[in-house]
């Protein structure tokens, strides 16, 4: 079982480190307003790709199951990937990491889209079931380059233990992606930390330091082979059946009271556009938040591997799959909760904003945002623009028309 004692340590060097508070995700209200349980039935939905027949809540949170359960199987999948290129690659071997980083871009291409995905073992232990599984896979934005360059000297990766005991900000895929991707021979701790007051990182040489970053790759991706194997098996229909737990809310043996609440849970996690998307992955980069200057670069997510855009990208096609539905789940989503409730106009301007903002995403030349704030702002702040069409949408039509609670971190936002 894990403890929450590497998170809880890794958030206050975090909060530390950047003066800022780490808040709540989710809403805390369990309760279903009236005629808004399991069992209520709405209308047909008609908009594009939605279901012929009647759709319930139960049977959009039965979809969101399903679609979550495919894709932690390909994440999964790509994660053994991902644990046999890093296993395979030594410091030396300049082929086999390109092999390594090409299965890291891979990895990360589907982990963002399971980024919206804050329910389940990937959620807090908050909420039902919770595992906090996530921020051992993926722990941005709480990194810490100086601290993980402090375990490539103390070589602490090789301890049996460390799978249990490491902070989340020296493991999982962004600790990975320092460790295939950053060829400088500098570090970014202080001069008086031990590591530079003592010489030990200067005594390790290239080779030294890049047979151990190969090795501690292998040890990071391994983790992350286990977490993402205990996040497919939790949602897989013959395994844990989590997705059965969300069909099912309200009912005897679910751990989510109503139908309500479970849709709550799950449209919390698609506020991951408002927060992280619109506001630190492209705001603060655009010195539209919490920058103080004109623009952040180093506040960019990816900046080893410089593919920020295309994580952008890929959280937005995470929404959609959730918003409109997934192939696996016969492409039920929250849009045809919307059409059925009488606001079919509104499900498609938000389907047509989705896909406008991928579009958008997709129409640079490079998904390196810290090149693109250099060459071309104007197209990031239309990047921004097309995702805040979205949020603006999500935070005041969207929970309106379906009576949900907007997350604590965005309460409060005017943005």
């Amino acid at each position: 079982m894990l403890t929450g004692a590497p998170i809880a340590a890794a958030v206050a060097l975090y909060a530390l480190s950047s003066g800022c508070e780490r808040v709540s995700y989710y809403s805390t209200s369990g309760s279903a307003p009236s005629g808004t349980g399991a069992t209520t039935t709405t209308a047909a939905s008609t908009g594009p790709g939605g279901p012929s027949g009647e759709v319930t809540r139960s049977q959009v949170l039965a979809a969101v199951g399903t679609c979550a359960a495919a894709l932690y199987t390909s994440v999964a999948a790509a994660a053994v990937e991902l644990d046999t290129a890093t296993q395979a690659a030594s410091g030396s071997d300049v082929e086999a990491r390109a092999t390594a980083r090409e299965a890291w871009g891979k990895m990360m291409d589907l982990w963002q889209q399971a980024e919206l995905l804050r329910i389940g073992p990937a959620g807090p232990t908050a909420l039902p079931q919770g595992q906090s599984l996530r921020d051992y896979v993926y722990s941005w934005p709480l990194t810490s380059r100086c601290l993980t360059e402090q375990t490539i000297v103390s070589k602490a990766y090789e301890a049996s233990s460390f799978a249990q005991t490491a902070l989340i900000n020296v493991r999982g895929l962004a600790a990975t992606e320092y460790l295939l991707f950053y060829e400088g021979a500098d570090n970014a701790c202080g001069a008086s930390a031990t590591i530079n007051s003592a010489g030990t990182w200067a005594a390790l040489g290239p080779a030294e330091l890049a047979a151990r970053k190969a090795a501690y790759a292998a040890v990071a991706t391994a983790d992350v082979v286990a977490k993402t194997r205990q996040l497919a098996d939790a949602w897989a229909p013959d395994e844990g059946n989590f997705g059965a737990a969300l069909a099912n809310a309200g009912e005897s043996g679910s751990p989510f009271s109503s139908a309500q609440m479970a849709l709550n849970a799950v449209s919390d996690g698609m506020f991951y556009v408002e927060r992280e998307v619109k506001d630190l992955k492209i705001g603060r980069p655009l010195g539209l938040y919490e920058c103080a200057t004109d623009t952040c670069p180093e506040a960019v997510e990816s900046r080893y591997a410089r593919v920020a855009i295309r994580h952008a990208r890929n959280n937005l096609a995470g929404f959609r799959r959730i918003f409109a539905g997934c192939d696996e789940g016969d492409q039920v989503g929250f849009d045809d909760l919307l059409t059925a409730s009488g606001s079919g106009a509104l499900a498609e301007r938000m389907r047509a904003d989705v896909d406008a903002a991928i579009t958008a995403a997709e129409g640079f030349s490079d998904p390196d945002l810290i090149g693109a704030l250099a060459s071309d702002r104007a197209q990031v702040e239309a990047l921004h623009a097309s995702v805040k069409k979205i949020t603006d949408a999500l935070k005041t039509e969207f929970v309106s028309v379906l009576d949900l609670e907007i997350p604590q971190v965005v309460e409060g936002d005017n943005d």
